[in-house]
């Protein structure tokens, strides 16, 4: 059987020595180190770190509120909670209040297009100025980005393309409205490694109502690819949403995502992302994606925290968004050899 139908389609209960072998390899790979990220995009305050910053590393969307797409899960909610900045001129306005502030970077966002790209391409020149004469790390989901702006976005230098990795025709179609298949999210990987950019796509566990689809095919298709790093994230229902009722995934299968991950891709580094369901949801799912031997989390639940600490593992904070942990020279292993997908 290989390891991804191992990870997938195992009883929970039959995983143990996965999860004992990824975690090793975790720990053989790169160094013994536990990386906690906190942008300030949700306020965090714990007793063990403390970031209430909005403006460290924030969220800015070039588009405002406004979305093409209208996807089932989102319907452009997720917008709201970033900055909106629809022309150049006040891109560089919220570029200069974060420098002034004392923030180290930001996340370029916006609504999607029909055809499943972000309107990107009048705002390359501001992210060059942003780069090179404030110096902040500029992280840029990209969508379905063509040739031409992967060419731009490369000149810019920019420190982490983000795009959701999505598996399942059914998904693209039914979830996000839009008429593309799972290769035409492998063509784009391509384009933006062939311009030299590091990637940091996404897994949305989940996303598919609230079950696994297309998962698999997802972890699958990445390990054919050079992702910088990968980042595993969860569905949550947002109100006001046709999924606002969907079930959230569980953690265990979250957790088997991490461990396919990790498995399959031994030399990336693995998030766990910002977006995920709270409460002793979340403490379970943390607790389960280190153990899958996961290298970050975002926002770090108190229950992570002091497992990482029962561990023994050395736990680094950082305010920044977690799509740059590869850049951590404790994560720098790269040994560029995937092992073999069945055994």
């Amino acid at each position: 059987m290989s390891v991804l139908m191992e990870c997938f389609c195992s009883p929970f209960h039959e995983l143990k020595l996965l999860f004992k072998e990824a975690y090793q390899l975790s720990r053989t790979r790169f160094q013994n180190k536990l990386h906690f990220y906190t942008p300030g995009v949700t306020h965090y305050d714990m007793p063990f770190h403390q970031a209430t910053s909005p403006y460290r590393f924030p969220g800015i969307s070039i588009t405002g509120r406004k979305c093409w797409l209208h996807c089932e899960h989102c319907k452009g909610r997720l917008l709201e909670s970033m900055i909106p900045a629809p022309t150049p001129e006040k891109l560089l306005k919220v570029a200069t209040m974060v420098k002034t502030t004392g923030g180290i970077g930001c996340l370029i966002s916006g609504g999607s297009l029909m055809g499943g790209g972000v309107p990107l391409k009048k705002f390359v020149s501001t992210m060059k100025r942003i780069r090179q004469e404030m110096g902040l790390k500029i992280v840029v989901h990209t969508g379905l980005i063509n040739q031409p702006t992967a060419e731009e976005l490369a000149d810019v230098g920019i420190d982490a393309a983000m795009i959701d990795v999505i598996g399942s025709d059914e998904t693209i179609s039914s979830v996000y409205h839009l008429d593309r298949s799972v290769e035409d999210f492998s063509s784009v990987l391509t384009v933006l490694e062939e311009n030299s950019i590091p990637i940091v796509p996404h897994i949305v566990v989940g996303i598919h109502y609230g079950r696994l689809l297309g998962e698999r095919r997802a972890v699958e298709m990445l390990s054919r690819h050079d992702p910088a790093a990968l980042v595993i994230v969860a569905f949550t229902p947002l109100a006001d949403t046709p999924m606002e009722h969907a079930s959230v995934p569980t953690p265990v299968d979250i957790a088997r995502v991490v461990l396919a991950s990790r498995l399959s891709m031994p030399h990336i580094p693995i998030a766990l992302g910002c977006a995920r369901p709270r409460g002793a949801h979340k403490a379970r799912i943390d607790a389960l994606a280190i153990r899958a031997g996961v290298n970050g989390l975002a926002y770090p639940s108190i229950q992570a925290y002091n497992l990482a600490k029962r561990l023994k593992l050395d736990i680094e904070f950082h305010e920044e968004c977690c799509s740059l942990l590869w850049k951590e020279p404790s994560l720098v292993e790269r040994g560029h050899m995937p092992i073999p997908l069945s055994r």
